[in-house]
């Protein structure tokens, strides 16, 4: 009787959660799904000097305003959402308007991200109050 494999019935791309956006998706290397990996790259690509520190990061401010445009995904906010004031000269000002997700992204291209690493970058197990023993 001769041995079949159907290992390609059974193969699917393994879903995870995003540490970003908590959508559960394929993610790339940097535990990131799709989207947030092409937010990231459009940051780091229309934000090269901030990132480079070549020109200085104004304090984060909040806007309440609706219907800004995001400056990392170019879809409008629905919510207050953080703002950036970048006075690059004196008539040149720019605002830069981020949903909380791009903002997240924002933070840990320019390397401003001040969250603690979670357990999965640290290396230090579960720590939940559910162990099994």
């Amino acid at each position: 009787m001769p041995n079949v494999s159907l290992s390609f019935l059974t193969r699917r791309a393994l879903k995870q959660v995003c540490r970003v956006c908590h959508e559960l998706a394929e993610l790339k290397p940097d535990r990131l799904c799709p989207v947030c990996t092409h937010i990231k790259a459009k940051i780091q690509s229309r934000f090269a000097e901030a990132i480079r520190r070549t020109i200085a990061i104004p304090a984060q401010q909040y806007c309440k305003r609706t219907g800004c445009s995001c400056a990392a995904c170019d879809t409008r906010t629905l919510d207050p959402h953080p703002l950036y004031v970048f006075d690059l000269a004196r008539a040149d000002r720019r605002e830069i308007h981020l949903h909380p997700r791009c903002h997240e992204l924002w933070l840990e291209a320019a390397g401003l991200d001040t969250r603690p690493k979670d357990d999965a970058d640290t290396g230090q197990g579960d720590k939940s109050d559910t162990s099994t023993r």
